[in-house]
C-alpha cells in the first residue's frame, strides 16, 4: 500500500469514526432535551401496548391514544378511555422493543385536563374518578367548572371534586 493509499484509509477510518461520534452526540443532545409529551407521542404514534404506572400505585395496560397538554387519554384492554393527568403518571414502560426519542415536540391536542372533563359534562357520561390519594368514586358527571367536578352519585346524592386532585378519570359512557 503506497502512501496515498494509506492516506484515503486513514481519512475515511476517520470520517466514520466523527461521523459516529456526531450521531452519539445527537442521540445524546435528543435525550438532554426529552420531554414527557414527546415520549408519550412516540409511544401514541407506535400504537404498541404500554403500561402506565400512576401516583396511586395503579396499573393501566393499553394504547396511548391522545396527548394533550397536561394529560394523555388510554384505550385500555377493557375498552373504556382513562384520561391521565400528567401529574398522576409516575412511569409509562413501552412493550418490549418499543423506542422513544422524547423529543420536543408539540401534543397533538391543544387542550387541558379541566377543558376535555368540561366536554364531555354535556353527554352526563358514567365516569370513575380516582383521586390522588386513590380513593374511586364513581357516578354521572353533571358538570365542570373552572377548578371543581360535580359528580352526581346513587341516590342523588352530589359530591364536588376539586378538578387538581384527580390522578384519573374512566370513561364508561
Amino acid at each position: 500500500m503506497d502512501e496515498t493509499d494509506r492516506l484515503l484509509a486513514d481519512l475515511a477510518a476517520w470520517d466514520a469514526a466523527r461521523a459516529r461520534q456526531d450521531e452519539a452526540w445527537l442521540r445524546r443532545q435528543a435525550e438532554e432535551e426529552a420531554r414527557f409529551t414527546g415520549v408519550a407521542l412516540d409511544l401514541a404514534e407506535q400504537a404498541d401496548t404500554v403500561t402506565v404506572l400512576s401516583t396511586t400505585g395503579r396499573r393501566h395496560h393499553g394504547r396511548i391514544v391522545a396527548v394533550a397538554e397536561d394529560f394523555l387519554a388510554m384505550r385500555t384492554a377493557g375498552s373504556a378511555p382513562v384520561l391521565l393527568p400528567y401529574t398522576a403518571v409516575a412511569a409509562v414502560r413501552p412493550s418490549p422493543g418499543g423506542t422513544t426519542t422524547g423529543s420536543s415536540r408539540a401534543p397533538l391536542l391543544g387542550m387541558r385536563f379541566v377543558h376535555a372533563l368540561a366536554g364531555m359534562a354535556a353527554e352526563r357520561p358514567r365516569i370513575a374518578v380516582v383521586v390522588h390519594g386513590g380513593e374511586s368514586t364513581s357516578g354521572e358527571l353533571q358538570s365542570v367548572g373552572v377548578d371543581v367536578l360535580t359528580l352526581r352519585l346513587e341516590g342523588a346524592v352530589v359530591v364536588h371534586m376539586r378538578v387538581d386532585a384527580i390522578a384519573e378519570v374512566t370513561v364508561f359512557g
